[in-house]
């Protein structure tokens, strides 16, 4: 609360000229620019006030919303004025749900998110003014997402720093914690986007994934909450409902990994012969990483990230090369070669993703040096990198494609052991070689293991077996 009058009219002027800049906002959206396709706008801002309706609390206070992936899909889809119309729906559908009665806290919340949301969205569309191709769809996504948020973030701030007389500096990072979380709902809405673009309206199921990831959250959440209560009633049930934290914290990974693999999913919508392939070398290298000693969670989870993004990239490849059935031209690998780099500039943008990154850069390096696009050299190249190598190389061996059939598990084996320590890590041959009988009974034109599995958390005694035999 305001400690005195004058604060508290601070606290009224700051709202109505954030209502103020939020009316302006709407008016001006709808003046510069009309709307088309009205029904599937419809559907959008339906869907966006159902995920506002169905929001989750956090044990911090305040609560997330997936509401917000319908603001950015409206902007990918609709320009400012669709992304616009829906913060509005997500505004009121949040004061009549959450706190019906307080009008100010209605015009303030209408003020922000309008305003917040038009300048993100206008700035995302001068920056990228012809999203024609997926890339430049994913960086719209993430540009509307980052700079809504960081706008709203800063005027919440403003106005909770005077109403509560904390420094503002230290208000505004209070909001900074769920910004790769805002990040990532931007990215999922580019891949719905993308997914839109290539399939039309069935692209839209891409979503259901995204609603499996809600439930998920909102049933880890609920779990925190119960088990923060049971500490501030005994500590001396501290160590269990820690355990059971770290428990929770396990699924919170794993929903938002199934998020990353549906965006993967989406992406191979693109390249119909290579379907399956990134999860498959995914999950041997995940195997392999166990296998040589890589205990901890988050390295294995770096490792499994990596080899299921490392052909993000690709986005930015032309259709023309990307599938072509026949062999590249030099000036086509050249194009080719670039992917890399471009995986790497779009997983660095998320921190939760930067490590991931480094091994998306390296993926295309040899032991010898003679890779790309760094010409990285033996223990140069990151380890998650090596052991993704060699998955990738015998899943592409054994794969069937335009312009040659795929060959035998046992002839693959022996190329890739021929090529040790000129393109592959020797030191890596002997895991291969011991995971190798159970890769060559699989039928790897599926994915070995569905969507949404527990990642780096299953198939533990698998591997202990396997490193004991």
């Amino acid at each position: 609360m305001p400690s005195s009058p004058r604060d508290a009219r601070s606290v009224d002027l700051y709202v109505a000229l954030t209502f103020l800049a939020g009316a302006v906002a709407f008016t001006v959206a709808f003046y510069l620019e009309g709307l088309s396709n009205v029904p599937a706008l419809v559907l959008v801002l339906a869907c966006t006030a159902v995920a506002e309706a169905n929001a989750i609390d956090l044990t911090k206070g305040g609560r997330v919303s997936l509401g917000f992936v319908g603001i950015v899909l409206a902007a990918l889809e609709f320009g400012p004025p669709g992304a616009v119309l829906a913060a509005t729906v997500l505004t009121f559908t949040g004061w009549l749900r959450y706190s019906r009665g307080d009008a100010r806290k209605l015009a303030f919340n209408f003020g922000q998110h309008n305003a917040s949301t038009f300048i993100g969205a206008t700035l995302a569309w001068l920056l990228v003014p012809d999203p024609g191709s997926p890339l430049a769809l994913l960086s719209l996504a993430v540009g509307v997402g980052v700079l809504q948020y960081g706008l709203a973030s800063a005027a919440v701030a403003g106005v909770v720093s005077l109403s509560s007389g904390q420094p503002y500096r230290t208000t505004v990072q209070s909001f900074l914690w769920l910004l790769p979380y805002y990040t990532g709902l931007a990215l999922v809405a580019g891949a719905l986007g993308i997914a839109i673009a290539e399939l039309g309206g069935i692209g839209g199921l891409f979503a259901v994934p995204l609603v499996l990831t809600r439930y998920s959250m909102k049933q880890v959440m609920d779990k925190t909450r119960e088990y923060v209560k049971t500490l501030e009633r005994s500590n001396a049930d501290l160590t269990v409902a820690n355990t059971r934290i770290r428990d929770m914290s396990k699924e919170l990974d794993q929903a938002y990994t199934g998020t990353l693999e549906s965006l993967v999913t989406a992406l191979d919508v693109r390249d119909q012969e290579t379907r399956g392939h990134s999860v498959r070398v995914a999950t041997h290298s995940l195997d392999v990483a166990k296998l040589i000693g890589i205990k901890d969670p988050e390295e294995l989870a770096m490792v499994y990230r990596g080899a299921l993004m490392h052909d993000v990239g690709k986005i930015g490849v032309p259709d023309g090369v990307l599938l072509k059935p026949g062999r590249l031209t030099e000036d086509e690998w050249k194009v080719m070669r670039r992917h890399p780099a471009l995986g790497y500039r779009i997983l660095a943008a998320v921190p939760y993703l930067r490590p991931t990154a480094q091994i998306v850069l390296a993926h295309h390096e040899r032991w010898d040096g003679d890779g790309y696009p760094r010409r990285l050299k033996a223990e140069g190249i990151p380890l998650g990198a090596r052991i993704f190598a060699i998955c990738d190389t015998y899943d592409a061996i054994i794969s069937d494609r335009p312009y040659r059939k795929g060959k035998s598990p046992e002839e693959a084996l022996q190329e890739i052991l021929r090529c040790a320590g000129t393109q592959f890590d020797p030191k890596l041959m002997e895991a291969f070689e011991a995971l190798f009988p159970s890769w060559s009974e699989e039928d790897h034109t599926k994915n070995p293991r569905p969507l949404f599995l527990p990642s780096w958390q299953q198939h533990d005694d698998d591997m202990t077996r396997l490193a004991a035999g």
